[in-house]
C-alpha cells in the first residue's frame, strides 16, 4: 500500500478513535503527497473522509484540512 494511502488509512483510524487532531494531520499529509505524485485514488480517500470531520470542526487542523481539500 502506498505511503499516502497508509496516511489516509491512519486518518480514518484516528477518527474511529475520536482523535481529530492527528486524523487531520494524517489526512493533510496524505492529500499533499497524493497531489504531488498524482495519485487520484488517494485524493478520493481523503475527500471521502471529510464529512467525518464535521463534528470536530473546531479541532486543531480541521479547518486547515478543509481549506486544503477545497483548493
Amino acid at each position: 500500500m502506498p505511503t499516502n494511502a497508509i496516511s489516509a488509512s491512519r486518518a480514518a483510524s484516528y477518527l474511529n478513535l475520536k482523535e481529530p487532531e492527528p486524523a487531520a494531520a494524517a489526512a493533510a499529509q496524505s492529500l499533499l503527497l497524493a497531489r504531488r505524485i498524482g495519485a487520484p485514488r488517494c485524493v478520493t480517500l481523503v475527500n471521502d473522509l471529510l464529512p467525518r470531520f464535521q463534528p470536530y470542526s473546531s479541532a486543531q487542523g480541521v479547518a486547515e484540512l478543509r481549506q486544503l481539500a477545497a483548493a
